[in-house]
């Protein structure tokens, strides 16, 4: 790090809400964020003696640290690049991370999906009520072998075995219950204790790339307890899945850091969960993970070399079972992490998750699945002639309002609507609060709306002649919210640059779907369900999508957003053996395909990029 009197324009960006920004350089953190429209805590009013403001620069040169700084972080601390907004400023382009204490406004993360609450489910973990005969001096046997017999005396008369840790746990919990406890079986395995009458409880974590979201489920009945999330921890390492896959292959600390990264945040939010039902964390008896491959590499730090080429080949696609200490997840002693298994590729746990959670596999219907995000995975299921393939392509940040020029994730002042009112556009924001950038489901709107609009033309070029057209300083931009109006007191514009970026991620998944439908042999007026997952598929406008040709336009279908599929797949797996056991047939069931070995693929990506879908012939 080092001061820099440089005037040069410095790019800021700020994770993990995505916001950027351009600054002179010498601007402090919290100047770039205000400019941003980013809300700083800074109950001091930036002069540095608060604390409030507290950041970490990942990357990129800063000013040193100032004497407040030194007075509030100890060296260890400056070591992890961890700032004052209000004392650290640019002196080159510089990537930062901004803590949730940080922000006076958090990021919006969906994590609702199918309820599982009314399943019957039949959980790998079994429950035992046992009252125990104390020791005396004319019964010294073990503590184990009291559980052992107490079990027998209730016919589950068994080969048991227990690992040291949950022996430990069991001598301190009988102890400090009066002999009465709750035993927790994994077949033949105790895997923990709890006071008497305790419920067994499970978690289900869905590891994306911009979230983590968890799940809190009574095994027994299926019932969510609680549920949260969190932003993906890894996001100030690289937006997209294959810079933190380069990030991580350079160096086996810096694979440590990423996995450590993604356990102590699962962690973080376990220990929440169980806060918020009233639930030990011992009590914690099962975990069920999914993720795209690349997530799932990096959790259990396999290695990730292989997924950065062609034809991307993972290290194990089969289903993991792993002791819960090995990652540091809070739970029973002997508790297990199961991890679904992968279907090939890209196409990861999270897929099959979905796959799962939503019945396509057992439908009669035809039908595309898509989760949309920065890795983009979809499945094509025709009952008719057994056609079963998925694919995966990268989409990008964009629909995450990365690599935009005012584009943020969906965080407080974000625009996440656009419509048009006798042709003039308006915006909606999260929060109702003044707009300080747009997210993916409004960018998508925003698209629509210009084409609707006559503002640009189906090659997505902006019409010059329009009054909110203007040139700007990388060519021609559209004018959405003038400064005054804004949150930030910037205009807030969408780029010639934007749409480029926009069309080329909507046409690669557009590209997809058809040529997976061209494979299966399904034309699309056989098409009956078109099912759209995920976060950002959550809050999107369906009819801007297809206005766009993101989706395309089947006629026969009907259209179902359903939330945090693979979170719900991910319950489904911890409740039930039955489902745990169709996931590892759907990873079986389910052909890869690798699009760039059909030619049909990047013809109808070219093609793809123009408004609306309906010229693309060649499906459509």
């Amino acid at each position: 790090m080092k001061n820099s009197t440089e005037t040069a324009d410095c790019r800021v960006i700020f994770q993990p809400v995505g916001k950027r920004v351009v600054v002179k350089a010498g601007t402090t953190l919290l100047e770039a964020g205000r400019v941003a429209g980013l809300m700083l805590s800074a109950n001091c009013g930036g002069v540095g003696v608060c604390g409030r403001c507290r950041v970490t620069v990942v990357s990129g040169e800063t000013s040193a640290p100032s004497e407040n700084e030194l007075a509030y972080f100890d060296s260890t601390d400056h070591g992890l690049g961890d700032r004052l907004a209000c004392e650290t400023r640019v002196a080159s382009s510089v990537v930062v991370e901004v803590p949730q204490g940080s922000l006076g406004e958090g990021q919006r993360l969906q994590v609702t999906g199918s309820d599982t609450s009314s399943f019957a489910g039949d959980p790998m973990i079994a429950t035992h009520q046992l009252v125990l005969v104390p020791p005396g001096l004319e019964d010294s046997r073990s503590d184990y072998g009291r559980i052992v017999d107490a079990l027998k005396e209730q016919g589950a008369s068994i080969d048991w075995t227990m690992h040291p840790e949950t022996g430990a746990q069991l001598s301190h919990l009988a102890r400090a219950n009066g002999w009465k406890l709750t035993a927790y079986s994994r077949g033949n395995e105790l895997i923990g204790f709890s006071s008497p009458n305790r419920t067994v409880v499970g978690l289900a974590v869905d590891v994306g790339c911009t979230k983590i979201a968890a799940y809190l489920v009574d095994l027994q009945t299926g019932e969510q307890l609680a549920a949260s999330g969190s932003p993906n921890p890894q996001l100030p390492y690289g937006e997209d899945l294959i810079t933190r896959l380069v990030f991580a292959s350079k160096a086996p600390t810096q694979a440590e850091l990423m996995a450590k990264l993604l356990r102590d945040t699962i962690g973080e939010l376990a220990s929440s969960l169980a806060s918020t039902a009233g639930v030990n964390l011992h009590e914690i008896a099962d975990i069920c993970i999914v993720g795209n491959t690349a997530m799932m590499h990096l959790l259990l730090k396999m290695p990730v070399g292989q997924l950065l080429y062609a034809p991307f080949v993972s290290s194990i696609d089969r289903d993991i079972d792993v002791r819960a200490t090995e990652l540091s997840l809070p739970s029973a002693p002997g508790a297990q992490v199961h991890v679904l298994p992968a279907i090939g590729g890209f196409v990861g746990a999270d897929h099959v998750a979905f796959i799962l959670s939503h019945g396509i596999d057992r439908s009669s219907k035809v039908t595309v699945g898509i989760d949309i995000g920065t890795n983009t995975e979809i499945v094509v299921h025709d009952p008719r002639n057994g056609a079963f393939i998925a694919t995966s392509v990268p989409s990008g940040p964009a629909f995450e309002g990365g690599h935009m020029s005012d584009g943020m994730r969906a965080a407080s002042g974000a625009i996440e609507k656009v419509f048009h009112v006798d042709g003039k556009l308006m915006v909606q924001t999260i929060d109702g609060l003044a707009p300080v950038g747009i997210c993916g489901s409004g960018i998508i709107d925003l698209l629509a709306e210009l084409w609707r609009l006559n503002y640009i033309n189906e090659r997505g070029h902006l019409n010059r002649s329009s009054k909110y057209v203007r040139a700007g300083k990388n060519g021609l931009e559209f004018l959405l919210v003038p400064a005054e109006l804004s949150g930030s007191g910037r205009d807030i514009i969408l780029t010639q640059h934007d749409i480029t970026e926009i069309q080329l991620a909507k046409a690669a998944v557009y590209a997809g779907i058809a040529t997976l439908l061209e494979i299966a042999g399904t034309a699309v007026a056989d098409v009956q369900e078109m099912v759209v997952a995920g976060a950002f598929g959550s809050f999107l406008d369906l009819s801007s999508a297809v206005a766009i040709g993101l989706l395309p336009r089947l006629p026969n279908a009907t259209y179902a957003q359903i939330g945090n599929a693979a979170g719900a797949g991910a319950k489904l797996a911890l409740i039930s053996r039955t489902e745990r056991e169709q996931a590892r047939l759907i990873a079986k069931l389910v052909t890869r395909v690798e699009l760039k070995q059909h030619e049909s693929f990047n013809r109808l990506l070219a093609r793809a990029t123009r408004l609306p879908a309906h010229l693309v012939k060649a499906v459509l």
